[in-house]
């Protein structure tokens, strides 16, 4: 339910009420028709903040055609019911909580914004505040974009100043849909943001990070390929470990068994499988 909507249906009804009364009675009802409008007009002006507040009491679940989409993230597939409930909820929110700016692009749809709320919420599903704080912007081009950070075209940035992250359309789809042959940009992206925002979480993570040529046997991604990919040529190591922890869990678990149960360790994703299982 959208409480600005109820809101708006039962000033509605009070004023209609009023109208009747008034047309019935001769005497205007005042209170039926003034104070009913302010209520609306309070509603309308705060209505980015009374959704929140409600919805974080009551975060409901996602629609059902939107719903099969998360089957695409191997966090979503590895948890029970109510785990995969809790990541819906958890993704409609952050969802919610997003502002989606399109550069040339009339507007964003409705499964790329749920593909970006995804792999948020993948990368915060260990922590009971899972949004990344100050990183509610996120903009689109439809091609390979220079930025005033980085004045070269390219496909995915994070820029902290201003809390932003920035990707090409179909580069994100693209890793999205085929994780095995393109590297998640969004939970990369998003990883990076952590890691701005709390710099623990990127302390703790560091002691297990792979190297550009374990990450390429592990993925067969070449340095090369990810420069290319994303189009920069300074690479976070760190959060391209965390992000292969979630595409190529199984694999990861198996060549570095050490990292692997480190990474469990320091970010514990509540599975209600076996740590080997795709994270």
């Amino acid at each position: 339910m959208d409480p600005v909507r109820a809101i708006y249906l039962a000033t509605l009804c009070l004023m209609l009420l009023g109208a009747i009364l008034t047309w019935q009675t001769g005497d205007v009802q005042s209170e039926l028709l003034l104070l009913p409008a302010l209520a609306a007009a309070g509603a309308y002006t705060l209505a980015p903040q009374l959704r929140w507040w409600y919805w974080k009491k009551h975060p409901p679940d996602l629609s059902t055609e939107l719903a099969p989409l998360l089957e695409r993230f191997p966090l979503y597939r590895a948890l029970d019911l109510d785990g995969k409930r809790d990541f819906r909820r958890r993704t409609f929110l952050i969802r919610e909580a997003t502002e989606f700016t399109g550069m040339a692009i009339e507007t964003i749809p409705a499964d790329v914004r749920l593909m970006v709320a995804a792999s948020a919420a993948t990368v915060t599903y260990y922590r009971e505040e899972f949004l990344v704080p100050g990183f509610e912007n996120v903009i689109f081009y439809p091609h390979q974009f220079p930025t005033p950070e980085h004045d070269v075209l390219h496909a995915s940035e994070m820029y902290a100043k201003d809390g932003v992250i920035i990707w090409t359309l179909k580069y994100l789809i693209r890793s999205v849909v085929e994780p095995d042959k393109y590297l998640q940009l969004g939970i990369y992206e998003y990883t990076r943001a952590l890691f701005s925002t709390d710099a623990e979480a990127r302390r703790r993570a560091q002691t297990h990070t792979l190297t550009l040529e374990e990450i390429y046997r592990l993925t067969d991604f070449s340095p090369e390929a990810l420069r290319k990919f994303i189009g920069l040529e300074d690479l976070d190591v760190t959060a391209l470990t965390l992000t292969v922890f979630h595409t190529h869990a199984p694999r990861f678990a198996g060549l570095y068994p050490d990292k692997f149960q480190g990474i469990l360790q320091a970010f514990p994703l509540r599975l209600p499988q076996s740590p080997a299982t795709p994270a």
